[in-house]
């Protein structure tokens, strides 16, 4: 898989997709405060690195998979909101039972010992639903969020690579299955 046949550009994600009817859901808030909401999907990112693509990627991809064939799927919980301040950025905290995010973050992270990943000692699972241009607004939609926000879960059964078109747009390039499964989920079935 070539990089520049698809158009993408250099910098890689790696993420839990949120699926079944709990993106709808995600993507419900998203449509009103997110104006990136078609530039990708509901998500959690686990790691991003501005200088990973798909020639570090594959290479990976075993060592990956066979670490991830020891972590069960399992199932993510959403109940509350958070902020980041700073970046006036508002989100869904995804809670997983055993850690399990974290769990999935390090794979990654050991994966990659020779690239530079954002985020290292920050890493704050979160979907992100909204970016604003001031404070208040920021404010605003939570309160709104917080009155709407019905509990949800929603099942983890793989990880997403993922990378921008010259676009823009986040492409899913690749899943890798957890617990060993082979359902045969691709970036299309995400």
């Amino acid at each position: 898989m070539q990089q520049d046949k698809k158009g993408l550009r250099k910098g890689g994600a790696v993420a839990v997709v949120v699926s079944g009817d709990a993106a709808g859901h995600v993507d419900g808030f998203r449509r009103r405060y997110d104006p990136h909401v078609t530039r990708i999907m509901p998500h959690v990112t686990l790691a991003f690195a501005p200088e990973l693509d798909v020639c570090d990627w594959m290479p990976a991809r075993p060592r990956i998979q066979e670490a991830l064939a020891q972590l069960p799927p399992f199932t993510i919980r959403v109940a509350e909101l958070g902020t980041f301040m700073d970046d006036l950025v508002l989100w869904l905290r995804p809670t997983a039972p055993q850690g399990e995010l974290l769990t999935l973050r390090q794979t990654i992270l050991q994966s990659f010992p020779e690239l530079a990943f954002d985020r290292l000692d920050d890493f704050v699972p979160h979907i992100s639903i909204g970016f604003f241009t001031g404070r208040q607004a920021l404010l605003e939609a939570q309160d709104t969020v917080r009155r709407e926000l019905i509990p949800f879960s929603f099942r983890v059964g793989s990880i997403s690579y993922l990378q921008a078109d010259e676009g823009n747009t986040w492409q899913c390039v690749d899943t890798v299955e957890l617990g060993g499964l082979s359902t045969g989920v691709t970036c299309s079935g995400v």
